[in-house]
This record gives C-alpha cells, sequence and structure tokens, in this order.
C-alpha cells in the first residue's frame, strides 16, 4: 500500500452517532501562545500581555485569550483524526466562555454531535458538534457548538498528496 491508496481516518457523516461522547487529549496554554496570538492578531490587550495590569485586574493575573481557548479547542478536536479528510467546511460556531483560562492551564474536551441532515450537496451532510472545554480541575471553562459540513464517504489521496 502506497500513499496514493492512503484512506483518511475522519468519520464520514455516517458514522457520527448523536450522543456518543468523545475525549479530546489535553494542551497547556504558553506564554508562547498568548505572544504568537498577539502577533498574529495585533491584538496586544493589556488583559493578556501586561502581567503588572493583569494583577489588577478582576482576576488577578493575565488570562488567555477567548480566542486562543477556541482555536486551541479546534485543535485538540483536530487531533483525534475523527475530522481529517471528511470535515470539508466550519459553517457556524457558537461560544461562551464560564471561566477565563490562565497561563498554565491545561485544557482538554468533551464533544459529541448532537444533531446532522443531510446537505443539498449530494455526498455532504452538516453535523453539529456540542463541545465542552475543561481546565486541569474538571473546571468547564468554555461551551461551543460548531457546525460542520462532512463527507458522506471518505477521501482517498492522489499521488500529489491532494485529496480525491
Amino acid at each position: 500500500m502506497g500513499l496514493k491508496d492512503r484512506q483518511f481516518k475522519g468519520k464520514t457523516y455516517g458514522e457520527w452517532e448523536l450522543g456518543q461522547t468523545y475525549i479530546t487529549g489535553a494542551r497547556t496554554i504558553t506564554e508562547t501562545d498568548i505572544v504568537n496570538f498577539a502577533g498574529l492578531s495585533g491584538d496586544w490587550s493589556a488583559t493578556h500581555t501586561n502581567d503588572v495590569y493583569g494583577r489588577s485586574t478582576i482576576y488577578g493575573s493575565r488570562i488567555a485569550y477567548g480566542n486562543v481557548t477556541f482555536i486551541v479547542s479546534t485543535g485538540l478536536l483536530s487531533q483525534t483524526l475523527m475530522f481529517e479528510g471528511t470535515a470539508l467546511a466550519l459553517l457556524d460556531m457558537r461560544i461562551s466562555y464560564q471561566e477565563p483560562v490562565r497561563f498554565q492551564d491545561t485544557i482538554y474536551c468533551k464533544f459529541m454531535a448532537e444533531d446532522k441532515r443531510l446537505s443539498k450537496t449530494t455526498g455532504q451532510g452538516v453535523v453539529t458538534f456540542h463541545v465542552w472545554v475543561y481546565n486541569q480541575d474538571d473546571e468547564q471553562v468554555a461551551e461551543e457548538r460548531l457546525v460542520l459540513l462532512i463527507r458522506t464517504e471518505k477521501a482517498a489521496m492522489r499521488p500529489d498528496g491532494a485529496e480525491s
């Protein structure tokens, strides 16, 4: 079996069972994450980047950007490989934050497919995922609803590395 015969591991539309819960791996939020995000976004808000100011806030320290929590959570979902080669697009997202994520917090996700319907386009379905984000103390820090366009059949990889 060569590269051209490789099948992606992601779950197809039909393989997502409503109500089945999954747990991702975990990842620690670092100073580097915050600096990289600030540089990429141009958002150098003192709440996230100024230690003296952060200590004067209601949080008592700097905290991670909400968007960092979100993008790390989507990375954790991706690392499960359940979306590899089958997720085509993020159609919608809703996020609420319950607690701040602090530097050196380690976050992980629980998630499940909570709704699905076939798309008007053949070969695709729309799946809504409910995602809960927790810290190392199992405190919920965020809740997300992600609506993804998912293939109904697995894709193969072409010899040039592109999906077919």
